[in-house]
């Protein structure tokens, strides 16, 4: 990387109260100028040229320079003269380019990893130029542009077409150009500017172009309120963190059910709903420091019955709702694959056993190299088993929503980290309670040693089992290796249990695995049942949970505190309640999701109280009793 040309030849009218005289370049951000910030970043990257295209107080700029020397590298100042627009500008020092240079916008701050830049321009040399693109939080008001694959396939300016669903890409103003493509422009008279004029005459004419899709920091600093963002985003450090040369935690969050409604096999953009308050959560998560990144299986493209074109118009209908609330996705990832065949219309083309289908994590690993994410403070969100399962498999925090299918499909045995009830609940666990909780749980753990015995628990949807996993998380986090077993794994299939709350548990099997762990010496295997709640009935050994001698072992369940621990075993014992009023509701939801009607649902309650509720007090004895937040019905 050599050259870089940088448009700083702008008045800045719209900072003139700022600006007190000074050409628009030198607007301070953090004690610096925006140009001085621009001028290191190159540098960093290893440019050693600087063309600065100047006009308005074009002799600030010069003297900063010099006061600067240069910052050690070759930098050109040259007044462009009459108004040319950006490519006019750039085409009137023709002569002056390298064969291959950067463009860069001289009111906009960035962070941008440009050799990643440049390492994705420079893979395909046929590309005229490649721009950087991303989503923002105005689409709706922003030029446009779509891809095809990396390629770009169209322009479109602000105004859009009402009537139209367009993909979020907007262009930021960063280029990589190849100066053979300029040549034909060179005696074009007037204004001619990037975007709204020699990159879509190129693309009519059919020349290459390629787009760079990344979230880092790019924003034009030009207006006294988008100064103001950029300056406290500096301050805040968002800026550097935005940066892809540091790993970046990220929210992946699954589609039908958790976004949208669930539509069987959805196929049409008609279908598409997003759910209440998706758009809000997604908006707090882009004011966040994670990615935002969607990871789907859409096996109805393998199965023939949607297109790829049905499937973009689908995903162009998400990317135009979210923009009309300010959210977006940094990145969405599908499978169009499907390993069974059979199906009338079917695609023989997708049909096989591929990586990037869930619960496998090829779309997790395409996203981590794309982003640089950091898997180990990263969530998952989604509404199945499956999820979940891929949650595991990529080493994902999970949450699992009570939207869509809720867990009901029970095609993984996969246990989730959390259950919440949808998305909006998920963003404010992940944003404000998790980490409140996180500090309380370590904290609360601070004595707990190895080869010791944790039981939580509590009345029924008290939230035992999001608690069971903060309280492991905040072990693991001092490096102690917990193994939760959920009592609700042990629950007795309906027809065979006896009256009373403790009647419809099988806790003889694990009062053999406590005593066994008491006096354990090497590592063993346990082979734990499973429940399958659509149908109240267990199903027997459905994982293998290895238990080492130095484990700890964390119970959880309604009647966790029923359970004899040996002596030998260090015990901690946990009861968690929540106020009645909420915890009645989160009842009721629970039952109705199975399907039971509210009347129903309400008589099930009414039992509980009855032969649970005065049960589960008494076990709690002089346990420590805990409250959990997030836990909204």
């Amino acid at each position: 990387m050599r050259q870089v040309v940088i448009l700083a030849g702008g008045k800045g009218s719209r900072l003139q109260e700022r600006l007190g005289g000074l050409p628009k370049p030198l607007i301070d951000i953090g004690g610096m100028p925006l140009l001085e910030r621009q001028i290191l970043l190159v540098k960093h990257f290893g440019f050693s040229q600087v063309l600065l295209l100047v006009n308005h107080a074009a002799d600030f700029i010069v003297d900063y320079c010099a006061q600067r020397n240069n910052w050690g590298l070759d930098v050109r100042c040259i007044n462009d003269g009459t108004p040319r627009g950006t490519a006019g500008a750039t085409l009137a020092i023709y002569d002056l380019l390298d064969d291959e240079f950067l463009v860069m916008y001289g009111d906009t701050m960035l962070e941008v990893d440009l050799a990643r830049f440049h390492a994705f321009h420079a893979r395909d040399p046929e590309a005229a130029a490649t721009l950087f693109l991303h989503p923002n939080d105005h689409p709706h008001d922003s030029d446009l542009v779509d891809l095809d694959d990396d390629v770009v396939s169209g322009f479109y300016p602000n105004p859009h077409d009402p009537s139209r669903y367009y993909r979020n890409l907007v262009n930021a103003a960063l280029y990589w150009i190849r100066k053979p493509a300029l040549q034909p422009f060179v005696e074009r008279p007037g204004l001619l500017d990037f975007g709204k004029d020699l990159f879509p005459e190129l693309l009519t004419k059919g020349v290459r172009l390629r787009g760079y899709i990344s979230p880092e920091y790019i924003k034009d600093a030009g207006t006294p309120k988008r100064l103001d963002r950029v300056c406290a985003d500096l301050a805040s450090g968002k800026i550097d963190r935005a940066a892809l040369t540091h790993p970046q935690p990220a929210i992946f969050i699954d589609r039908d059910g958790t976004l949208n409604e669930e539509v069987d096999h959805l196929r049409h953009h008609e279908q598409f709903q997003l759910l209440p308050g998706v758009e809000q959560a997604v908006r707090k998560l882009n004011e966040s420091d994670y990615r935002v990144c969607v990871v789907t299986n859409q096996p109805v493209v393998a199965r023939g019955e949607c297109s790829f074109a049905d499937l973009r118009e689908i995903h162009n209908k998400l990317d135009t709702l979210l923009g009309l609330q300010g959210a977006y996705i940094d990145r969405l990832y599908f499978c169009p694959h499907h390993p069974h065949k059979g199906f009338a219309g079917e695609r023989p083309e997708l049909k096989f056993e591929c990586n990037c289908r869930k619960p496998r994590t090829g779309m997790i690993e395409q996203a981590s190299a794309d982003l640089n994410i950091l898997l180990e403070s990263s969530w998952l969100v989604g509404d199945s088993s499956i999820d979940v399962e891929t949650a595991r498999n990529a080493g994902l925090r999970s949450i699992q929503v009570e939207t869509g299918y809720a867990g009901l499909d029970e095609r993984s045995w996969a246990i989730p980290d959390f259950r919440l009830p949808d998305l909006a609940h998920s963003v404010t666990f992940i944003l404000e309670d998790f980490p409140k909780l996180l500090d309380d749980a370590l904290q609360l753990t601070a004595s707990v040693e190895a080869h010791s015995v944790l039981l939580l628990g509590g009345q029924s949807r008290t939230g035992k089992s999001n608690f069971a996993s903060v309280l492991r998380m905040a072990l693991e986090q001092r490096g102690q290796r917990v193994v939760v077993l959920a009592l609700d794994r042990w629950l007795r299939s309906e027809a065979d249990r006896t009256p009373g709350v403790l009647g419809r548990y099988d806790l003889e099997p694990v009062q053999v695995f406590l005593q066994q762990f008491a006096s354990l010496a090497s590592a063993m295997t346990v082979y734990v049942p499973g429940y399958r709640r659509s149908n109240r009935t267990q199903v027997a050994a459905v994982e293998g949970v290895e238990i080492k001698p130095d484990d700890v072992i964390l119970i959880e369940g309604t009647v966790a505190l029923a359970l004899s621990v040996p002596q030998q075993l260090q015990t901690y014992r946990y009861h968690l309640h929540m106020d009645e009023a909420q915890r009645r509701l989160r009842v009721l939801r629970e039952y109705q999701l199975r399907g039971f009607d509210e009347d129903k649902a309400i008589k099930i309650y009414q039992q509980r109280m009855a032969d649970e509720f005065p049960v589960i007090e008494q076990l709690a004895g002089d346990s420590v009793r805990l409250s959990m937040p997030g836990m909204q019905p």
